[in-house]
């Protein structure tokens, strides 16, 4: 009998009997009941087994891996080869490399006492893109691999880069000169040079030499370009040639160089504005001028006594004359009217500046009227025939080109040469200057590997 017509008969049973068998009815509640849970034990317990004999544990029995063996003569092969190989000239197989954690490294500590250095450079830097090499400067401080010691320059047209900039201006009375505008026309050259130093970055080392009759520097040594200094070379700038009270220069705080070709003086002293710039060690040097130098060579001795000894024939040859015979009359006495002179105002100096080599116009002072008066002067009757003057045999002449340029050579031979560094690039500017100075300008710069630039005007 199936469970469900079990459980059909049963509940005929109980509606037939009613309630007067209550007892009966209950013992038939406990059986059904039990044989329910009986059903349910043996439904649970069938399942069990059947997951645990089919899904029995898979279990493997290992062996050894096969013996390989070599034969004799290809054991002996394989030695023989790896003997070559050995002994080959082929470059050996670097081993692998493993890196280790930063926490497994233990290093001793390092024992130092830091110390502030101080030095009057003190650059300030500023954040840049990109990666730089120190390049250093030669003196200790190195600023050009942070990107702040090369600086781009434009003067007056002729663009290029430096990282020690000599800058160079003519301040000669030719300047000034009318038609270079006067005055106001230098102030504009002034201008021009100011913009070149406040382009310049504050790693960048510079100076400013200013030349005339003589040559002054502004600082004894290059110096870092920040705001201050730039700010004071441009005061250094700004007298010369601001009126006509300072006009030129006569006198500078350079000398000549001994370690180059020896002058006597002169005009336009280019040479010592360089003298300065070859031992500073500038790599970058601009110039702007209106003329050709006239430096004075100095002679060497053995020039001086050929001098000497020329200006001794001369005079055997030309003695001094002699007055005519007879003419022995002893000098006389006369008195001379000197008429009355009339008041003078004074007079202010000129507007305009005088050429070049000519005394400044400083003006006249005021002069009060003088009355006539007779003036005693002692007269010569003895007639004497003018005196011959000798030629100058001491006059050295002015330095050439060629003359130039092996001074240069001298000083780079002095100066850059025992440092492995490069002569400097030497760049300039004719200003409203003359064939000869263009001609001169144009070789120094072609020496130097530099561009020259010929400016007539500026506005």
């Amino acid at each position: 009998m199936k469970f469900p017509d079990l459980l059909n008969f049963i509940k005929a049973k109980w509606q037939r009997k009613g309630p007067a068998s209550l007892s009966g009815s209950v013992r038939s509640s406990f059986i059904i009941s039990l044989l329910f849970h009986a059903a349910l034990v043996l439904v649970a317990g069938g399942f069990i087994i059947s997951h645990v004999f089919l899904n029995r544990e898979a279990t493997f029995t290992g062996q050894p891996p096969p013996m390989k063996s070599y034969e004799p003569q290809k054991l002996e092969f394989k030695v023989k080869v790896s003997k070559q190989q050995k002994s080959s000239s082929r470059p050996a197989v670097m081993p692998r490399l493993s890196a280790a954690k930063t926490s497994d490294i233990s290093l001793p500590d390092v024992k130092m006492d830091p110390k502030l250095v101080q030095t009057s450079f003190q650059p300030k830097f500023k954040a840049v893109q990109g990666m730089g090499v120190g390049a250093g400067l030669g003196n200790g401080y190195g600023v050009g691999g942070f990107g702040q010691g090369v600086s781009n320059f434009d003067f007056f047209g002729i663009k290029g880069r430096g990282e020690k900039i000599a800058v160079l201006v003519d301040v000669s009375v030719s300047m000034v000169e009318e038609e270079k505008g006067g005055v106001p026309g230098f102030v504009r050259v002034k201008e021009r040079v100011n913009s070149v130093l406040a382009a310049l970055k504050e790693g960048t080392m510079f100076n400013v030499v200013v030349f005339a009759d003589s040559a002054s520097v502004w600082k004894e040594n290059l110096v870092v370009a920040n705001d201050e200094n730039k700010s004071k070379a441009k005061s250094f700038i700004a007298p010369f040639n601001s009126n006509m009270q300072n006009l030129g220069l006569t006198s500078g705080n350079v000398t000549d160089d001994p370690k180059g070709l020896p002058a006597d003086g002169g005009t336009t002293r280019l040479d010592l504005a360089l003298n300065v710039c070859f031992q500073q060690g500038a790599d970058t040097i601009l110039i702007i001028t209106d003329g050709k130098p006239q430096v004075m060579s100095r002679l060497t001795p053995d020039q001086v006594a050929a001098a000497n000894a020329q200006l001794n024939r001369w005079r055997t040859e030309h003695p001094p004359a002699t007055p005519p015979a007879g003419s022995s009359e002893p000098p006389r006495t006369v008195k001379v009217w000197v008429p009355p002179q009339p008041a003078r105002p004074a007079r202010p100096p000129a507007n305009k500046p005088p050429k070049e080599g000519q005394p400044i116009d400083m003006g006249e002072p005021a002069r009060p009227a003088t009355e006539g008066y007779f003036e005693e002067r002692v007269v010569d009757n003895n007639p004497h025939p003018p005196a011959q003057q000798p030629p100058n045999f001491l006059k050295a002449g002015f330095w050439t080109l060629n003359d130039f340029l092996k001074h240069l050579k001298l000083l780079n031979e002095a100066y850059y040469a025992p440092k492995g560094t490069k002569p400097p690039v030497i760049h300039c500017i004719g200003y409203q200057i003359d064939k000869d100075g263009d001609d001169f300008l144009r070789g120094i710069t072609k020496e130097y590997k530099g561009v020259y630039r010929s400016v007539k005007s500026l506005r």
